[in-house]
């Protein structure tokens, strides 16, 4: 049975690999799947930083702005509906799956524990927690105490995965490191002939490229964007809280100025290029070619991946 070649374009924020992947569609004749956990919400264009309708317009996308308010994404949910995309999408063209997300690259290829229904009560009792003055710490130290393997992977100042993970313990009466033990024990291969790519850059071009970024999407209607969001009552929407957004709620509060707003934005951007960074360069597999000048390389290893 021939078998669609799938290619992942990964990379920190800002490093171009959403160009990439859309001149490398272009050229190969395929489609560019999301995998970032932002652009899969509706509503979220600017700070998401999303592909324009234009550029939507020059070759198929998928799973971008699917996701509507109040429904909230995971990575498990993620997971399903990226194979389900993949199995009804042809054989003859390559799926270009580009994003930042790592943990949801992880969920595709590796697979991921079935979805846990977390009953109401349990939501609630977190919610409430970590809603306290310190919750996500008090939380993130019981998962400490619990998982220590698994809460050194979560950010202290990440409440959604922490709030995440001690539902799972609690639902399911044991650690998330044991569930994904189990899991990994009844593990499947990736289904498709895999090649993954990335843009690299040195720390300082990005950090350049994420104030460029940051001021264009200031210029293009951030604020607007985010005003209109909090005019929906969306305040407490999971993707609110994501570089961008929680920011320029801060600005709209009174809480900075419109030069706080772009320096804010631009630190915390850095921050989440540098968890990236240390995410992806544990997989040895992916091709890593320079950002300014490596797409001429880029789209040989492409070329050679789709001749074998």
């Amino acid at each position: 049975m021939k078998k669609k070649p799938v290619i992942f374009v990964v990379g920190t924020t800002a490093s171009g690999k959403s160009d990439w992947a859309l001149k490398l569609a272009q050229e190969f004749r395929g489609v560019i799947v999301n995998c970032d956990s932002v652009q899969v919400y509706k509503h979220l264009d600017i700070g998401a930083a999303k592909p324009t309708a234009q550029e939507r317009a020059l070759v198929p996308h998928y799973l971008f702005d699917y996701v509507l308010p109040p429904q909230e994404m995971t990575a498990g949910v993620y997971s399903r509906d990226f194979h389900d995309c993949l199995r009804s999408l042809s054989d003859d063209a390559p799926v270009f799956v580009v994003g930042g997300t790592g943990f949801y690259f992880m969920a595709i290829e590796k697979g991921m524990y079935p979805v846990t229904t977390i009953p109401e009560k349990i939501q609630a009792d977190v919610a409430a927690e970590i809603a306290q003055p310190g919750g996500a710490e008090k939380l993130h130290q019981e998962l400490m105490t619990i998982d220590p393997e698994y809460g050194a992977k979560i950010h202290v100042t990440d409440p959604y995965r922490i709030g995440r993970a001690i539902e799972l313990i609690r639902t399911q009466g044991k650690s998330v490191t044991q569930i994904q033990k189990e899991f990994s024990e009844k593990q499947t291969p990736f289904p498709y002939p895999l090649l993954k790519v990335g843009p690299a850059w040195d720390r300082e071009k990005l950090r350049l490229r994420i104030q460029q970024r940051t001021q264009k999407m200031l210029q293009l209607g951030l604020v607007d964007e985010v005003r209109g969001l909090l005019d929906q009552g969306l305040v407490s929407w999971a993707p609110m809280s994501s570089v961008g957004y929680k920011e320029t709620q801060k600005y709209l509060a009174g809480q900075m100025n419109e030069n706080e707003l772009f320096e804010e934005v631009v630190k915390n951007t850095s921050q989440l290029a540098k968890r990236q960074r240390t995410w992806f360069q544990r997989d040895q597999d992916i091709h890593w070619c320079d950002g300014e000048s490596g797409f001429v390389q880029v789209r040989e290893l492409v070329e050679k991946f789709l001749r074998s």
